[in-house]
């Protein structure tokens, strides 16, 4: 499960305990005993839930924005997380206003730049096959990859996406980042300091249909052995993109939707075409029209 996936369960039972609380405080508007312990018990689940919150700490600290991390660590070594430990008078209450600060604003800081980073690449790739229709200079170099293969595609493609702020990689056969232009990744301080993310890519090169669809499902199982930590804060880990090349663009869904894998990674599959038709002519071939 990525750390996402564990944070929306977190996030969820938060806000149905201070849902909870906030039924307490309804009904005991009008009483001065709690007859029935209802505040034992939602001070319990406060304490449940901080003790989930340090395993979530635990599990994904390399994963995590260092940002999210200092959060949780501020809120963790709190006076209100202390006091509901302690079963201090009255700290529900405190602990539950808490709780529910602190939701929405991890919430917002891990949301937030998964879906930056991800913008950024769909814009990268979005820019790349447009650049293709439009600038003679670079559909040549992109005609000269294609001939030469897989490789000068990925390192053209890397170079791409790094003028929009992300940094590609592939996995080696260890399952490891490696970098698609020289032989060893650049150091993760200097990828912090120069980029705005990072994501995983696999490049294939594919002469028809039929061999794009055989190419796509091998770059799956290549980047299904990505075993690598993430690096904290800067890659997109509910993303990883499966690029294939072709001279011509193929029929629409023909490499297949996006898939969700296990963990919750959802592989985006894109064509990247070298020698695009017109707009008119390639809207017939990617919705199957066979009229002239």
């Amino acid at each position: 499960m990525s750390y996402a996936e564990q944070w929306a369960a977190l996030a969820t039972q938060i806000k149905g305990l201070v849902r909870a609380g906030e039924l307490y405080g309804l009904f005991q508007s009008h009483r001065d005993a709690d007859s029935y312990g209802a505040e034992k018990f939602l001070r319990e689940q406060c304490v449940t839930l901080a003790q989930s919150l340090e395993q979530f700490r635990r599990d994904f600290v390399h994963a995590l924005p260092s940002t999210t991390v200092a959060r949780i660590d501020r809120f963790l070594g709190t006076n209100l997380v202390q006091a509901v430990k302690n079963g201090a008078t009255d700290s529900v209450r405190g602990a539950l206003v808490g709780l529910s600060a602190f939701e929405a604003e991890i919430t917002f800081l891990l949301a937030g730049r998964q879906e930056h980073i991800k913008a950024r690449t769909e814009r990268a790739l979005l820019h790349l096959q447009r650049v293709l229709v439009v600038d003679p200079d670079m559909s040549a170099k992109w005609k000269k990859a294609f001939i030469e293969g897989e490789v000068a595609c990925e390192r053209l493609g890397s170079i791409h996406l790094l003028s929009h702020g992300i940094y590609a990689f592939k996995v080696d056969a260890i399952g490891a980042r490696t970098d698609l232009v020289y032989n060893e990744p650049p150091p993760d301080a200097l990828l912090a300091q120069a980029v705005e993310g990072i994501v995983l890519t696999e490049w294939k090169v594919a002469k028809n249909t039929e061999r794009a669809m055989v190419a796509a499902r091998s770059a799956r199982v290549q980047a299904d052995r990505y075993s690598q930590g993430a690096l904290a804060g800067l890659e997109l880990t509910s993303h990883r993109y499966i690029i294939v090349v072709t001279q011509k663009g193929l029929p629409q869904d023909s490499l297949g939707a996006d898939e969700r894998a296990g963990g919750g990674v959802i592989y985006r599959y894109v064509n990247i075409v070298t020698e695009p038709d017109v707009p008119s002519k390639a809207a017939k071939v990617l919705t199957g029209s066979t009229k002239k």
